[in-house]
């Protein structure tokens, strides 16, 4: 699958010398804005969002330079996110200012799309300027990019890829892509699976790039999602679970204070790892093929706004969406309806005095019944995973309109608490003292497409234990899948967000099932590995996988399998066909165990083979 191209629409817009974009995201200062890349896919560019939960943040800026004088019109790609939902007011407001002055526009109002709004008319000098981002709200206003012409008959283009926009010619794009070099491994995706593949492969001595489109590790395990790590580690033959401890969380709960998550562990550990090149907030958003194999990734440093083209021999696509895979013609199969969704959870304290919380008319209103009471426990409130939505939305497509609803969801909720007296009967001071303190923006998406390989697990296949000649990470948690809790379907009619969960059995945490190595790689695509909740795995067998620490054992699994095709420059599928002795034995190794070169590590597979050999 593949998204398509807005062919020649870039092309065939006529800008302009005097005409320039500023990418939001290359701001000098973000001030209180934060970068969203999670819907790039769908809407074409990272972006900065005001998440400010119901409090102005404070303004991001940059200066420019101006090449030519003159009267400028300036434009700013933006959305009404409550528009879109059809609330009636908009949330997420906010205005530019040039030079210390605001422009009269107020922007993020009325339009449901992703656009071009005019945020007025500039006097500019040449030399340098600066543009600000004023938020009014602290509703989630968000802005793409900026866009100064001085043509008073120029008027931007309408939403494009990416990848298009990358051919944009006109000051601000980036015009070249540079080499980033060549490594044995590219894993693409830096949550708990990415983590174990890019370390364990380190270890035996690969060269390894880890692109991560965030700027800190652990996905879903983040401070940024905050969902505990899940899954256990019964005894089994591989020791896959040494390199997951050392990065792991231990929360107290989920969702819990940023700290619990330890983000700053898992950026050491990796590090630490002198085979490891680490692409912290670089962006992979295609591919380069070459005789039906991977051949580079092309990503884009965010913050610095650079193309990238980092080639490898072999690839894993630990980005969860499955978008490698995707962009590379690998067979893959989602189902189209009644997925399990994303959750955004939230956190709230008891203050020692009255703190209030905006009242808004694009609010829905909700009686106590209407919404689960958020869990009080060691000192906060927490809204936990079942505050989830997007069963039927698309996974890739409609990924920001299913976050949206969860935001417009928790701050109904909240308000509904703090203004309208909804729960009141939990808290004696009717939450007067309760603060908002923490909501996800980036949100925690549990299916969209499984990659398939030469194996797809069923649920049949883990309750009836079938054994595989390659069974490695053991899977230790339920076959788990969410649905619609009904007793909320309609407090938003049509737009359920509240989640329950059906825990199947067939699997005993105690004693694991282990899942075939031929689940996580591809198999059309010979260069493809896999790790995370885009295995290759049909549903039922999805919702026992999608654990953490599972996911990053499978990122182990396949780090010492990467090796080990590079060794014997051999594919994926020939571990199992040719060398799964020898694989098994790199899978028992201990996880601080590490190999200086893939050299090393082929001298020393090769006196194990000459010793094995019988004496004459």
């Amino acid at each position: 699958m593949k998204f398509p191209l807005l062919i020649g629409l870039l092309a065939s817009t006529q800008i302009q010398a005097a005409s320039f974009l500023i990418e939001t995201e290359q701001f000098a200062d973000k001030g209180g804005w934060g970068i969203d890349t999670q819907f790039i896919e769908s809407m074409g560019s990272s972006y900065l969002i005001a998440h400010g939960l119901g409090k102005p943040v404070a303004d991001a800026s940059t200066e420019f330079e101006v090449a030519e004088a003159g009267e400028y019109k300036v434009w700013v790609r933006t959305i009404d996110w409550t528009k879109r939902m059809e609330r009636p007011e908009s949330a997420g407001r906010f205005k530019v200012a040039v030079n210390g002055v605001e422009l009269e526009t107020e922007l993020g109002k009325n339009d449901t799309k992703w656009t071009w709004q005019l945020a007025g008319k500039a006097q500019l000098k040449a030399g340098k300027s600066k543009v600000a981002l004023k938020d009014l709200t602290g509703f989630n206003g968000r802005a793409d990019a900026v866009l100064f012409s001085s043509d008073a008959s120029f008027t931007p283009p309408a939403d494009a890829t990416f990848e298009e926009r990358t051919a944009w010619k006109i000051p601000g794009v980036p015009s070249a892509i540079e080499d980033a070099g060549e490594y044995d491994l590219v894993v693409v995706g830096g949550g708990y699976g990415g983590l174990g593949a890019a370390i364990s492969a380190a270890r035996m001595g690969a060269k390894v790039a880890l692109i991560q489109n965030r700027d800190v590790l652990g996905g879903n395990g983040s401070s940024e999602i905050r969902v505990w790590a899940m899954g256990n580690y019964p005894p089994s033959d591989y020791p896959l679970d040494q390199i997951i401890r050392e990065f792991e969380d231990k929360a107290i709960a989920s969702p819990a204070p940023a700290e619990e998550f330890v983000d700053d562990k898992k950026d050491k550990v990796v590090k630490a790892e002198k085979n490891i090149t680490l692409f912290l907030g670089h962006h992979a958003y295609g591919l380069d093929m070459a005789d039906g194999k991977i051949a580079s990734v092309k990503a884009v440093d965010i913050d610095a706004g650079k193309l990238k083209r980092i080639k490898g021999k072999f690839f894993a696509d630990c980005t969860g969406h499955g978008f490698v895979g995707m962009w590379s013609g690998a067979d893959t199969k989602s189902t189209e309806k009644g997925r399990m969704g994303m959750s955004n959870m939230w956190m709230w304290e008891n203050r020692d005095k009255p703190v209030s919380f905006p009242n808004q008319a694009w609010m829905h209103q909700f009686k106590s019944e209407q919404f689960p009471y958020p869990k009080v426990k060691h000192g906060f409130g927490h809204a936990e995973w079942f505050w989830e939505s997007g069963y039927d939305n698309h996974p890739v497509k409609d990924l920001e309109l299913t976050r949206d609803l969860n935001l417009l969801a928790a701050y109904s909720a909240w308000s509904s608490m703090k203004n309208h007296g909804a729960h009141a009967e939990r808290d004696p001071s009717k939450h007067a003292n309760a603060e908002l303190t923490w909501l996800a923006y980036v949100g925690g998406t549990r299916e969209t497409t499984q990659i398939l390989g030469d194996v797809v697990l069923t649920g049949d296949d883990v309750r009836s234990k079938k054994q595989f000649a390659d069974a490695t990470f053991l899977t230790t948690w339920s076959i788990d899948l969410h649905y619609p809790l009904e007793k909320y379907i309609n407090t938003i009619p049509g737009k359920p967000f509240i989640a329950r969960a059906e825990h199947g059995k067939g699997v005993d945490k105690n004693v694991g099932y282990a899942v075939p190595y031929r689940t996580l790689y591809s198999r059309n695509i010979p260069n493809l590995f896999m790790a995370g909740r885009n295995i290759s795995v049909e549903r039922d067998a999805l919702g026992t996988i999608r654990v953490m620490k599972t996911i990053g054992m499978m990122g182990v699994v396949i780090g010492r399998a990467s090796a080990l095709v590079t060794v014997h420059d051999c594919t994926p599928r020939d571990i199992y066909a040719k060398h799964l002795d020898q694989v098994k034995g790199l899978w028992k190794l201990p996880g601080d165990k590490r190999f200086a070169s893939l050299d090393e590590l082929k001298k020393s597979l090769d006196d194990k083979t000459e010793s094995a050999k019988p004496a004459n």
